[in-house]
């Protein structure tokens, strides 16, 4: 065998792994992209004050959602709410008393879960996920304790990319983002594949492009998952758009320690979103 056939032989090898590989990677994207609908979760949310469980049908089943009412709850006025979408792998049962943030400073907190983790039905998607916060938006808005015109977003990691596909359909008065990407093409060189492989892309970056209102962009030096370059990217996308770098990693919510109501207040003072009476709370 001439050295021309060894190298043919090998080239057409590698080229054979390398499309098999491309193959199982388009088939387990699905798991690599929502890893936590494979948590466990128990049967009824965790016990706190004021929680609300509601129900949301959707095309892909049945979806959960928790309220949490702002505190102290306003008398004459009605609150803002804040939606959030948690990580990929996080579930909202993991976010429930980690928000009181916002309700001490008279904003409602609505956790959505996604199709196919915890207790909502389905599977998860890009499209699954639209068709879920879409419908906590219209639920919410149709509350009559709530403002629907003061109803804004905060979403962390993929859940940025959750509330930016909100922010496409409902009128969100403002946008809050930490550790989010531009886009999930940006992984696929790391997979040595191709965007177009991807079923789910989350392009963040087209959405603020058109977002009209006020967005803040929060992101970790320390990140290793996202590099803050891309959350500096993602929040030039938007003329409306703060940036801050935090000295975290990827995981980077610790209100005590980190400087984030020093920015969040003023910002959703600025929006307003909450009265200057709850500031400082």
């Amino acid at each position: 065998m001439d050295a021309r056939r060894v190298l043919g032989y090998v080239a057409c090898s590698g080229a054979a792994l390398y499309i098999a590989f491309l193959a199982w990677l388009f088939y387990q994207q699905t798991s690599i992209i929502y890893p936590g609908a494979r948590n466990h979760v128990d049967a009824h949310p965790p016990q706190t004050p004021g929680l609300e469980v509601l129900t949301l049908p959707t095309s892909t089943g049945d979806v959960e959602a928790l309220f949490l009412p702002a505190e102290p709850t306003p008398q004459a006025a009605l609150q803002p709410v804040m939606i959030f979408g948690h990580g990929n792998g996080e579930v909202v049962d993991n976010w429930v008393s980690a928000l009181n943030g916002f309700r001490a400073r008279g904003i409602g907190v609505l956790l959505v879960e996604y199709p196919g983790y915890g207790r909502s039905m389905g599977s998860p998607s890009e499209l699954a996920v639209r068709t879920a916060m879409d419908a906590a938006f219209d639920r919410i808005a149709r509350d009559p304790r709530v403002d629907r015109t003061r109803i804004f977003g905060f979403g962390q990691s993929l859940g940025g990319g959750a509330i930016c596909l909100l922010a496409r359909d409902r009128p969100l008065r403002a946008l809050i983002l930490q550790s989010t990407f531009p886009s999930l093409d940006i992984f696929t060189a790391a997979y040595w594949a191709p965007p177009f492989l991807l079923r789910d892309h989350f392009d963040n970056l087209a959405t603020l492009e058109h977002f009209s209102g006020p967005v803040l962009v929060i992101h970790g030096r320390q990140d290793q998952l996202i590099p803050w370059e891309q959350g500096r990217r993602l929040a030039t996308a938007s003329a409306h758009s703060t940036f801050r770098l935090y000295e975290c990693g990827h995981g980077c919510w610790d209100p005590d320690h980190l400087p984030f109501w020093k920015d969040a207040e003023p910002f959703l003072l600025d929006a307003g979103i909450i009265p200057h009476s709850h500031a400082g709370t």
